[in-house]
């Protein structure tokens, strides 16, 4: 049975800020990560054409103190959010969209792709310390430690620090003995900021919408894109648009959700935007 001091659960950037101080510290520890990639809720992609797009966390903000503090110590920069332009208003489908002012104001986009942050991270850290495609379905406290047990295999450990949602957390992971009731009702309750929002990319060889002095920002309530920007590349190349979409879109097909979302981009910023290369939905 493998032994370590400590257990991670979870390889998003709280796992893994967690795994880089505990190696400068020398205190040995294993990483387990039920997903086929580090990142969590971080998830930049590159699509076919190049462009780099969210389809997770995307933005930074000033007051973002503690995550300021660490991207500073691992060297990873900041870029301004395109929001030069007019923001596109849409109030129905029927109503032709209308241009607004609205400033970018202190947001922030990761030079590079938010995904920059956790494969720093991961580069400062024992490779061999992160497992991928770990299932953890049970911890246990015992006499001599505590024992999470992963895909069928044991770890035993002194201490285990759970980082996944604490819905999800309620909800597949076994405590024995039982968390208290209390405990657990807190974790039943706590809703993940963000955690059911769907998030879309459209990706184009040009970013059209800046020859129309269009910042590629969107706000409707006609949808499928409720909220919109643009995120092309830091370098200018991988032009995209990027937003999130209204939760009932989930249940349309994913060739009708597309269709949807072209006719509304087509809407709003005319023919062009038909000429898409990508699109993608997570």
């Amino acid at each position: 049975m493998e032994s370590v001091d400590v257990i991670i659960v979870g390889a998003g950037l709280t796992g893994l800020t967690l795994a880089r101080n505990l190696t400068e510290q020398g205190i040995d520890f294993l990483l387990l990560e039920g997903r086929d990639r580090i990142g969590g809720r971080i998830h930049s992609i590159e699509t076919q054409d190049g462009a780099v797009v969210e389809m997770g966390a995307t933005w930074f903000f000033s007051h973002f103190n503690n995550l300021s503090k660490l991207l500073k110590k691992i060297k990873v920069d900041l870029t301004d959010q395109y929001s030069r332009g007019h923001t596109m208003y849409e109030s129905d489908a029927r109503t032709p969209a209308r241009k607004i002012n609205s400033s970018g104001g202190d947001m922030f986009r990761i030079k590079g792709g938010t995904a920059k942050i956790v494969d720093t991270l991961q580069n400062k850290i024992d490779g061999s310390k992160v497992l991928l495609g770990q299932k953890v379905s049970e911890i246990k406290q015992t006499p001599d430690g505590i024992e999470v047990t992963s895909n069928g295999k044991v770890f035993k450990s002194s201490r285990v620090v759970t980082t996944v949602p604490p819905q999800l957390l309620a909800k597949s992971v076994k405590f024995s003995p039982p968390l208290p009731q209390d405990v657990m009702n807190v974790l039943k309750n706590t809703h993940t900021w963000m955690g059911d929002s769907i998030k879309g990319a459209v990706t184009y060889k040009t970013p059209f919408w800046k020859n129309s002095g269009l910042s590629g920002g969107l706000y409707s309530n006609a949808g499928p894109f409720v909220q919109m920007y643009d995120q092309t590349n830091t370098d200018g190349n991988g032009a995209a648009l990027v937003g999130f979409m209204s939760g009932s879109i989930a249940r349309v097909p994913f060739e009708e959700r597309k269709k949807k979302v072209i006719a509304q981009l087509v809407r709003v910023f005319g023919d062009q935007a038909s000429e898409y290369l990508e699109y993608r939905d997570t």
